[in-house]
This record gives structure tokens, C-alpha cells and sequence, in this order.
């Protein structure tokens, strides 16, 4: 397991509930981009589950406002199912941040979420992360990397698990098989899968997302896989829709997975 010393005085606003979203809130102090929107559940019986969204842009460009501005569906979607919904930015690639920096900062905005369980009334062991290109890569790299929780810390947060306990990766990118595939384990995280790239897409190939699910497969993880018009990936009955099966992948595997178990 990676030990990764953590020093963070946390800052955290004050939270009214209700439907605007809580912006801009601080999961760290290591990086102006260490913020996230917060969604609360609308209406549940307890602590509600949590879907985490990590945008897209090749680690380079992107931000946590596109998740409400280009997939408001999503979000719908998720709320409707009495998810609390949060869209978190992360330091971008530069000379000082590379690929394992930006993974423990992410790590951190899980386990910060997990810190917030009972004032923000969300089930810190029902924690969905999901993302596109980037995104998708963070996500399952969350998942299935060695669990960044430090039990000994005196930081409280460092001490919560970093691992969701399922994953909805769509539009999977080409790096998959280097960076994901080594790492994945048997009984880990379920894996929902999505792409409607066309074959010849060199960023995000039909294949990459193929090669997650078949991966998945040979360790008995639970997952599915759909495709859009524009690739041969298996298609959704005409009486469903992908997104609607994602919401209930997520649903059904929530409980009784082994992942993020630490609270």
C-alpha cells in the first residue's frame, strides 16, 4: 500500500441544503484547484449514496462545471435515484503535477467526502465515482490502486479510504491497458462501461473500454458494457437507455461491495 505523508489544515464552508448546489468547496488546501460542487441527495429515508463525477480533458484542460452544463441528464438522473452528487476539479498536468500527483489529489476528494458523512447526510460507503476520457482513468484508478488511507495519520481525512465502491467509466481512453488494466484485482469495485466513439477514434478507441470489461470478466468483477450508433459495442434494448442502466448498476451493486469500506 502507498504511504503518502499528508500535512492539511482543511477548510471547509458551511452547508444550506437545498436545490443549489454548495460551490467551490475546498476538499484540500494543497491547490486552487482542490474544489468541488456538492449536490445534496433531494430526498431519501438516511444517509444517501454519493456519485462523484472527475471531468475529461487528457489531464490537461477541463473543469468541474461542465458536469452540470454538458451532462445535466446525468445529473438528473442520479439525483432522482436519491444519489447526493458531487463534481470535483483536480490540479492539471504541468511541471509540477504529474499523473500520480493529480491521482492523490482526487484520492483526497473522496476521502474528504467521506469526512463530511454525517453533516452532509451521504453513506460514506456508498460512494460511486464516475468520469469521461480522463475522468473514466481517474476513476478506476481510484478503485483499483492500493487504497491511499493512512490509518496511523493524525489527519482524521487521511485515515478514510480513497477506493468508490462502484465505477461508471465512459469513453474509455487508449492509455487503459497500461495504466488500469495491471492494476485491476478480483473483488473489486464494479465497472459500468460506456463509449459511442467510433472506431477509428485514436483518443478513445471502442477497444479500450472492450478490454476493461473483458478484464473485469476474467476476475469475476461485476460490470456491463453498452455502445452507441457509431461502434460495435452491444447495444441497450430499445426500452432502456445506457444511462438508465448505469443508474441501476449502481443501485444494485452498492450494497455488499467490499471497496471503501474504511469510514
Amino acid at each position: 500500500m502507498k504511504k503518502i505523508a499528508v500535512l492539511v489544515v482543511m477548510w471547509c464552508s458551511t452547508f444550506s441544503f437545498g436545490d443549489e448546489p454548495s460551490r467551490d468547496v475546498a476538499y484540500d488546501t494543497k491547490h486552487e484547484r482542490d474544489v468541488l460542487d456538492f449536490w445534496p441527495a433531494v430526498a431519501t429515508d438516511g444517509p444517501a449514496p454519493v456519485f462523484v463525477w472527475f471531468h475529461g480533458g487528457g489531464f490537461q484542460t477541463g473543469d468541474k462545471s461542465e458536469f452540470e452544463k454538458n451532462r445535466s441528464a446525468m445529473l438528473q438522473a442520479y439525483q432522482d435515484a436519491g444519489f447526493a452528487v458531487a463534481s470535483c476539479n483536480y490540479p492539471l498536468l504541468s511541471e509540477d503535477v504529474d499523473h500520480l500527483e493529480i491521482a492523490r489529489h482526487c484520492a483526497r476528494a473522496i476521502q474528504f467526502l467521506r469526512s463530511q458523512s454525517k453533516d452532509w447526510e451521504i453513506d460514506g460507503a456508498r460512494i460511486v465515482c464516475g468520469g469521461a476520457s480522463a475522468g473514466a482513468i481517474i476513476s478506476e484508478y481510484l478503485a483499483y490502486q492500493d487504497d491511499y488511507a493512512m490509518i496511523e495519520s493524525d489527519d482524521e481525512v487521511a485515515r478514510l479510504s480513497s477506493r468508490p465502491n462502484v465505477v461508471v467509466s465512459l469513453w474509455q481512453p487508449w492509455r487503459t491497458k497500461e495504466i488500469i488494466i495491471p492494476l485491476m484485482e478480483t473483488g473489486e469495485a464494479p465497472v459500468f462501461l460506456y463509449s459511442n466513439a467510433p472506431p477509428q477514434d485514436k483518443i478513445h478507441p471502442p477497444w479500450a473500454a472492450d478490454v476493461v470489461y473483458k478484464k473485469a470478466q476474467k476476475l469475476a468483477i461485476p460490470t456491463l458494457m453498452y455502445g452507441g450508433d457509431q461502434n460495435q459495442l452491444p447495444k441497450v434494448d430499445a426500452d432502456t437507455t445506457w444511462l438508465e442502466q448505469s443508474v441501476e448498476f449502481c443501485q444494485k451493486h452498492l450494497d455488499g461491495t467490499s471497496s471503501g469500506d474504511a469510514q
